[in-house]
This record gives C-alpha cells, sequence and structure tokens, in this order.
C-alpha cells in the first residue's frame, strides 16, 4: 500500500490526488493537512475520493508530528507563496514529494529551497505536466535526434483563453503568486530551457497592463459595483456571451481595480549558456479560440512548430522539400502531462524511477521568472540567479 498525505486540498491537488488513486489501486489517500476539514471532505467525496479512512489534521506541523512516520509519500497543493516554506518543513522526513509550481516566489525561497533539500532532491517531483505532455516528448525527441541541425533560437508563446482567473480571482493577488511570470511563464521557460539543453543566464522582461487595472475601489467585487449590470466583466455579459474568459461567472473581484499588480501582457527575451536565444510572450485577454501555447524552435538544417492547443506538430526541412506534420491527440488534463506525471511520481516513491521532473527544474525556472520580474520592473537585462545545487548538473545539450 501506498499511503498519501496531501498539505493543501485545493483544486489542484483534488485533481492529482484522484489521478494518483486512479493510477495505482495501492494508492490510499491516508492524511489530510487543510483548516477547511468540513468542505474539504463535501469537495472529495463531488470528486469521487473516498476520504472515509483519512485522517484529517489543522495545520501541517500536525500532521509531520503524528502521520509523516505512517506515509510514503507527500503532495504539497498549497498556494503559491507557502510551496516553499512548507517543503523545506517536510524536508526532514525525507518522504518523496510532489511539489505544486512556482516551487518559489523570490530568489531568497530558491536559496532556501535548495538549502533544505541538498544532497535529497532526488525523490522531488515538480508539477510541470507540459514537458511530460506527449506532444512536447515528440519535439524534444525531434530537437535531440539533430533533424532540426544547429538550433540558434526558439520563440514560445502562451495566449491564454483563461486570463480572466488572474484577475476576477484569488490568483490576482500579487503576494501569493509573485506574478505572472512565476504563475505562468514558470512552466514555458522550464519547457524551452529542456528544448534549448542549456541554463538560462540572462533575462530582459517587459510587461504592460493596458486592459485590466484601473481606478476602481481595490476591494470591489461585482454585487457592489454600480457599473456591473454593463461591465464586459461583469455577470450579465458573461452569461450573455457564455464565456468568463476564466473571471468566474458568478460575483468576483474587480478586474479594473486599483489592486491589481499583474500585467495582462508580457514579452521576454532570455540568452542561454550555450549561446540559443529564446523569446517568450504571454497575453491574458486573449479569448475562445484565439488561445495557443507553443513554440517554433529553428535550426539550421529545419523548423519545428507545435501548439498544445491545436495539438498539431509540424517540421520543415530547410534544405529540401519535406513538411512533415502530424497531430497528438489526448483526453487528459494539461495536454496529457498530469497523467505522466501522477504515475512517475508512484514510481518514485517505490523507488523504481527518477522523477521526470526535478526539483532543478522548478528551482532554475524559478529563478529565471524571478529574474524576469525583476527586469520588468527595473527595466534593465537581469542576470539568472540559478540555484546552487550540490551535485546537480545541466541538462544534456538536445540542440547539436
Amino acid at each position: 500500500m501506498i499511503r498519501l498525505g496531501v498539505i493543501g486540498m485545493g483544486a489542484r491537488a483534488i485533481g492529482m490526488t484522484r489521478l494518483l488513486l486512479q493510477a495505482d489501486a495501492e494508492v490510499r489517500l491516508a492524511a489530510v493537512a487543510d483548516p477547511a476539514e468540513g468542505d474539504i471532505r463535501a469537495r472529495l467525496m463531488a470528486a469521487g475520493i473516498n476520504a472515509g479512512g483519512t485522517t484529517f489534521f489543522t495545520d501541517v506541523d500536525a500532521l509531520l508530528h503524528r502521520a509523516a512516520a505512517d506515509l510514503d509519500g507527500l503532495l504539497i497543493g498549497t498556494r503559491c507563496h507557502l510551496h516553499t516554506p512548507i517543503a523545506v518543513r517536510c524536508a526532514p522526513a525525507g518522504l518523496p514529494i510532489f511539489l505544486e509550481k512556482p516551487v518559489a516566489i523570490s530568489v531568497e525561497q530558491v536559496a532556501a529551497l535548495a538549502g533544505a533539500f541538498a544532497g535529497r532532491d532526488g525523490n522531488v517531483v515538480v508539477s510541470f505536466p507540459l514537458r511530460t505532455s506527449p506532444l512536447y516528448d515528440e519535439a524534444l525527441r525531434i530537437v535531440a535526434s539533430g533533424r532540426l541541425g544547429v538550433v540558434n533560437q526558439v520563440q514560445a508563446w502562451n495566449y491564454v483563453p483563461y486570463g480572466g482567473i488572474y484577475f476576477g480571482q484569488w490568483y490576482r493577488d500579487f503576494d501569493v503568486t509573485g506574478g505572472l511570470w512565476l504563475q505562468k511563464a514558470t512552466h514555458d521557460l522550464d519547457a524551452v530551457r529542456a528544448l534549448v539543453g542549456a541554463d538560462p543566464v540572462r533575462v530582459a522582461a517587459v510587461g504592460s497592463r493596458r486592459i485590466y487595472g484601473g481606478d476602481r475601489p481595490p476591494d470591489l467585487t461585482c454585487d457592489a459595483c454600480d457599473r456591473a449590470e454593463t461591465c464586459p466583466e461583469g455577470p450579465t455579459a458573461i452569461a450573455a456571451r457564455g464565456d468568463d474568459g476564466g473571471m468566474g461567472r458568478g460575483n468576483h473581484a474587480c478586474a479594473f481595480s486599483s489592486s491589481i499588480r499583474h500585467h495582462d501582457a508580457g514579452s521576454a527575451v532570455v540568452m542561454h549558456a550555450n549561446g540559443v536565444i529564446a523569446g517568450y510572450a504571454q497575453n491574458l485577454v486573449s479569448r475562445r479560440n484565439a488561445g495557443a501555447r507553443g513554440a517554433r524552435v529553428t535550426g539550421y538544417l529545419g523548423t519545428l512548430e507545435f501548439n498544445w492547443y491545436s495539438e498539431q506538430l509540424t517540421v520543415i526541412d530547410h534544405h529540401g522539400r519535406e513538411v512533415e506534420s502530424r497531430k497528438v491527440t489526448v483526453t487528459t488534463g494539461h495536454h496529457g502531462g498530469d497523467h505522466v506525471l501522477a504515475r512517475n511520481f508512484i514510481d518514485v516513491i517505490r523507488g523504481v524511477a527518477a522523477p521526470r521532473c526535478t526539483l532543478r527544474d522548478g528551482l532554475v525556472s524559478a529563478a529565471v521568472c524571478a529574474a524576469a520580474q525583476r527586469s520588468e520592473e527595473r527595466g534593465t537585462f537581469e542576470r539568472v540567479d540559478l540555484p546552487r545545487f550540490p551535485g546537480a548538473c545541466v541538462h544534456g545539450s538536445a540542440v547539436g
């Protein structure tokens, strides 16, 4: 039996717990640390998860003190600013950990997390499902095969069709998320780094807030707003168009309030240690079929382009006539990556596999995203403060 403990049972943790239970009949939800036991039990039941034999604790320290010795693995699914401090508290227990992204939201947290897990990082799986998705696996295989020749540039993008969640829901809280470089780009820049085959060393980033934010009261919600009936992000307009873009269909926080600190569009240029230049753009006001997420990888012999939303991958040979296109269709969460991560975490717990997405992967991604945030704020080209992680190595080059 695999006895799983979960710290912070939010929507993401519930989804991953369900996948873990489905992936292996030996997995049991043994313990949960979350102060809202009644609400969590109801949500687990709604998700089809039997919590009849689960012990609930109000905080992480109680779980670690009373239950850690009987657990086989931990899943940390708290809000973003707590990922590092809770993981640091869990490190001495020596249990395999599934850690949600971003693993850290500041350079100080990056250093603290690296220090806490020095020498024991081999049993931490970081939640980077895009990089374990079948479409991305195929893209990485093609790059690593040498078919593109020497790669000199990658251009990645994320046009988010549910971007309203970062302005109308709790994700709007900058102090909790660390900003949208850490909240969104952490996935994409990690995927780019693996394609490039080298660590990021410098980054320049800009952000713009031309749509959301404004002069409305900081704590305003739709039910208290005199403009709710005519606002394009109010419940009336959302119901009429049938798409909330992540904002929330009912009462929600005002996306045009003075408390908004997130950019609604951002672009970055990242220089990697092997000289490959990567560009990245994210836009949070795209809707419906305007959503797109993927990358174009350019080499001397060919170009590869893939898009998770269209499930399409295309390779164009530069010195021949061949153009190859294929679809990689999946039906599970995060383009198939969540299922792979769940299986990988179980195998890590059993001691039969290494993490597909390592703690160092998470730390490097957090470091480059934190540098992008500094660059946006300061208007400077920023050095990436890579984590000092004894025994760690850079991804093997996949770019020739």
